[in-house]
């Protein structure tokens, strides 16, 4: 048993490391997002997946040894986290409830980082979206004059005769 608790501290460490890894990942987004350097945006979006992927390998070996410490104890159900802490001994929990801690308090920046950069991201395409309709209006729309009759053929960014 104790070997199996040492294996999911230093998973659930390795996870924490990661998790942090991600964050500072998605706070250069930010600064990408700011800038509006697309080229970077890719980049950093691709690392942001690679990490991303990581972190499932560590979930599913986190998954697979908390099952092997219940199932030790004869638990049949799935455990998370939180329900291993209550099968575990003192000195297990406190080592497993600060990792746990940690844990939470990164997906929770990760959250409020993610949440910055999804409005950072629909602030530009209603940027993008205001541009393109201006650019597309009717030119009726855009002039004052008489109310003689004009093209009804809306004006358009590109032109078909090129």
């Amino acid at each position: 048993m104790e070997n199996l608790v040492e294996i999911l501290n230093k998973v659930l460490s390795e996870e924490i490391i990661v998790y942090k890894e991600l964050l500072e990942v998605i706070e250069k987004k930010t600064d990408i997002l700011v800038k509006g350097d697309i080229k970077e945006l890719d980049k950093i979006t691709s690392e942001e997946h690679n990490i991303i992927n990581k972190l499932g390998k560590f979930e599913n070996l986190r998954e697979k040894v908390i099952f092997n410490i219940g199932h030790r104890r004869g638990i049949k159900e799935t455990l998370d986290v939180t329900s291993l802490l209550e099968i575990v001994n003192e000195d297990e929990r406190e080592e497993i409830s600060r990792l746990k801690d940690d844990i939470v308090e990164v997906l929770s920046n990760i959250k409020d980082r993610n949440d910055l950069n999804s409005s950072l991201i629909k602030d530009s395409l209603d940027y993008i979206s205001l541009n393109l309709n201006l650019l597309t209006q009717n030119d009726t729309e855009l002039t004052y004059g008489s109310d003689k009759k004009k093209s009804q053929s809306p004006k358009s960014l590109f032109n078909k005769k090129a």
